[in-house]
């Protein structure tokens, strides 16, 4: 099987999965079941809940970017409908101002197969069993400038590369308080790894300032972490633009022979909550933290690739146009096309066995229930995602009504890393059911081929069934 299928499939099969992320909306609310999984120290107001496994009982499937389809296609400025950001009526400050250092676009699925959860006399306990991954894809501002304004200089691109990780979770998680106003949390998860894959191009870099050459260099890498991935054999290649010859990875023979457990790890949730009413301080005001997926997997065979990094030229002759097959012109690009082979080459790195640590995220709050109207509450939520080049913050203002102890609804608007967005969530948690539907990330305007603009785009919705009734006063 062709690499570039083996690859675009599991990049679209891991990112299609589950994933880390929870419905930030939800952080609020006093009857949403889940609360654990955006803070291990949250008790939920019944006596305990459980859900099935051939019901969505937790389903939330995130895609968030700074870059979208309206960065890409613009208004003309000599005209009606769309261009791109490449056209030449668009000025080169109008098409660059609409990209970042660092552009991203990231995808977080969440998918609980079983969960419950149980109060005993001074503890509340859970536990939950799902699947989760996360992708992201990062590219640098210099790749976006060099496509639209190319120059004789030196193009440093930085960093640019793709990441995907899947795998099953089981966590135990135990919350109580340890004096009358503060409550902590804790779970412990052990992750089943079904696999990862990185693929990087570090410290690209071009020259072009020379008269009849380039000079290029770039260190490219690939980790593939799928058991009985193999590369398959190499095939010897001739330098087209010095003498020698080099190994590289033949790709119409990269395989997957025996998938299975690709690795083993553990992670912790931490959270506490500080009721300042109950200490007399100030009526109504809780402040609250949490750290999530602070662990790691390590994957037993990882099968590694890269390059050898060395500065390759790209020379250019003088080019002759002739009639018929053959041209010079031809020769010329088929030349060039050869030499960035040269450069993008990979060769087999071996088999290795790696540990990677998950995409942590922390999570502070405040929120304070209206002295004059106790079924209205604000709060403050700032969330941080701690991934590398991935990395996202947002900060979120909500407002939750909950008029009677069975029915929530909430709103909210938040800003960050990706931009401005709106996000809401309806939670029915009347005696014999739980049932709740939200978004963190409206979507917004479309094309009329329904193409959202905005990478920005979530749903998260699920059914589970409380124990017991409401501990809420």
């Amino acid at each position: 099987m062709k690499a570039k299928y083996i690859i675009g499939v599991a990049l679209l099969a891991i990112s299609g999965t589950a994933s880390s992320q929870n419905l930030s909306s939800a952080y609020f609310l006093d009857g949403f079941a889940y609360g654990h999984e955006l803070n291990p120290a949250k008790e939920y107001d019944r006596s305990g809940y459980f859900s099935l496994p051939f019901l969505p009982s937790n389903f939330n499937f995130t895609v968030r970017g700074n870059v979208g389809v309206e960065d890409f296609l613009l208004k003309n400025p000599n005209g009606k409908g769309l261009v791109s950001y490449l056209h030449p009526s668009v000025s080169i400050d109008d098409a660059m101002s609409n990209f970042h250092n660092n552009n991203k676009l990231l995808n977080d699925i969440r998918y609980d197969i079983l969960s419950f959860g149980f109060h005993t006399k001074k503890a509340y306990h859970t536990v939950t069993i799902g699947l989760r991954t996360n992708f992201g894809f990062n590219m640098p501002y210099e790749i976006f400038e060099f496509s639209k304004n190319i120059e004789n200089k030196d193009y440093d691109f930085g960093d640019m590369g793709t990441t995907a990780q899947a795998w099953v979770e089981a966590g135990y998680g135990y919350s109580r308080n340890v004096t009358e106003a503060i409550r902590v949390g804790g779970k412990f998860k052990f992750l089943v790894g079904a696999g990862y894959a990185d693929i990087k191009m570090d410290g690209l870099r071009l020259d072009l300032s020379g008269d009849d050459r380039w000079i290029a260099t770039a260190n490219g890498t690939a980790e593939v972490g799928v058991k009985g991935f193999t590369w398959g054999p190499t095939e010897t290649k001739e330098y087209s633009s010095k003498p020698g010859t080099y190994e590289q990875i033949d790709f119409d023979n990269v395989d997957v022979e025996s998938p299975g457990i690709g690795g083993l790890g553990a992670a912790l949730d931490l959270g506490v909550e500080w009721d300042m009413g109950k200490q007399g301080i100030l009526d109504g005001m809780k402040l609250s933290m949490s750290l999530l997926d602070l662990g790691f997997i390590k994957w037993r065979e990882v099968s590694t690739a890269h390059n050898n990094g060395d500065p390759f030229e790209l020379k250019f002759d003088e080019i002759k146009i002739k009639d018929g097959e053959g041209t010079d012109i031809d020769d010329q690009f088929d030349k060039f096309d050869d030499q960035l082979s040269d450069l993008m080459s990979l060769q087999d790195g071996g088999t290795t066995k790696k540990a990677r640590m998950l995409g942590a995220t922390l999570n502070i709050a405040a929120e304070y229930t209206m002295p004059f109207y106790k079924h209205l509450k604000v709060g403050f939520l700032s969330t941080t995602r701690i991934q590398g080049v991935y990395s996202w913050n947002e900060e979120r203002l909500a407002a939750t009504v909950s008029p009677v102890k069975w029915f929530e609804i909430s709103g909210n608007i938040g800003v960050g890393t990706l931009g401005f967005n709106t996000g809401w969530i309806l939670n029915l948690h009347p005696k014999a059911f739980n049932l709740f539907v939200g978004m963190d990330y409206v979507l917004g305007k479309m094309t009329k081929q329904y193409v959202p603009l905005r990478s920005n785009a979530n749903l998260c919705m699920g059914i589970n069934f409380p124990l017991g009734k409401s501990r809420v006063k």
